[in-house]
């Protein structure tokens, strides 16, 4: 299916255009980035002694929200009619209101769980259950310009966007899991024969098949609904997850980014270079960018930072893991494909 520029048809109302898309995506950006700062000031800012609701950082968040509303409440407005207030909702718009409720009653709900139990700083600010609603509200929200450009057509950059939204909030909400951001636990030794330090490489392998679930899940939710892909599409997809991943975290940025930027880039010229059907390519690119995001992203901790300490079969092992897990994804969720990719 091919995706071309233009706006988005809609059976009710005016069509929702390519333009209200993106200032609905600037919100999400305005969101998203809110959330990595007040992350990253959870991380390193907060004085759980003096810290509560009214920061800085909650007020990049909320107002970002605020703005959202206040915009997708516009674009309902310009479709006003006498038909009803169903009438008013653009085609992939409707479960954005159930978002920007979930969203308004998790907001109030944060408020008043930060003024009982105080300020999270750990695992338990990703696992508070009015901040799991938060994000149950921004999932909704910002998957609408991808629900409308998926169902009536539209810039494929729009749904590009709003997926890699989606994967960042994704990201964020599984830090304690993924190691992108901490590959300083390569260089911590440990004796699989005795068992020494071994929970720190099992909890990170563990984490290297979430991520790489992440990254496939996203990346081939758009191979099965966009063809082509503009050329870019990867490298963005799984680059910008890692790098604000590692720098809401404050740690290993560069490993992180240089990683996922390579590993993204892989794909994208596999995709765009590489001859055959286009479901086998697809297959095969995942998993060579997969392969090579987890091995740039050893290389760099040994060359860069402390050495890689882990045995060879371990720290290789964990490599062709990730190759395997992106490929076993793709073979059940890609189906027979027709079509077969040519270099262009």
């Amino acid at each position: 299916m091919t995706i071309a520029l233009g706006v988005a048809t809609t059976e009710r109302g005016l069509p929702v255009s390519t333009g209200e898309n993106l200032v609905t995506l600037l919100g999400g950006i305005w969101l998203t980035v809110g959330l990595f700062i007040d992350g990253y000031a959870h991380s390193n800012l907060i004085d759980t002694a003096t810290e509560d609701f009214f920061t800085p950082w909650h007020g990049i968040f909320y107002s970002g929200f605020t703005f959202t509303a206040a915009w997708i409440g516009y674009v309902m407005y310009r479709r006003r009619s006498t038909d009803g207030l169903r009438s008013w909702i653009p085609d992939g718009y409707g479960w954005a209101l159930v978002g920007l409720l979930s969203f308004a009653v998790g907001g109030l709900g944060d408020g008043i769980w930060h003024t009982m139990f105080g300020v999270e700083v750990g695992i338990d600010a990703l696992l508070s259950p009015t901040h799991l609603l938060l994000l149950f509200g921004l999932i909704l929200v910002l998957a609408a310009p991808l629900q409308v450009v998926s169902r009536n057509g539209g810039s494929v950059w729009v749904a590009i966007g709003s997926t890699t939204i989606l994967a960042l909030l994704a990201a964020f909400f599984t830090t304690f899991a993924r190691p992108l951001s901490s590959a300083w636990v390569l260089a911590i030794p440990f004796d699989p024969k005795t068992g020494d330090n071994d929970l720190w490489a099992a909890a990170t392998i563990a984490g290297i098949v979430v991520a790489t679930v992440i990254m496939t899940v996203s990346a081939l939710f758009l191979i099965q609904r966009f063809d082509p892909l503009p050329f870019g599409t990867f490298t963005v997809l799984w680059g910008v997850p890692g790098f604000f991943e590692a720098v809401a975290l404050s740690s290993t940025v560069t490993a992180a980014t240089v990683a996922t930027v390579t590993g993204g880039l892989t794909v994208d010229v596999m995709m765009r270079f590489v001859s055959g059907p286009r479901r086998t390519v697809s297959i095969a690119s995942l998993m060579v960018g997969s392969g090579v995001t987890w091995s740039v992203w050893t290389l760099i901790q040994h060359l860069f930072d402390d050495a890689v300490v882990w045995p060879p079969e371990v720290w290789i092992g964990q490599i062709v893991f990730s190759l395997l897990v992106a490929g076993g994804i793709g073979l059940l969720a890609l189906p027979n494909m027709e079509t077969s990719t040519t270099a262009r």
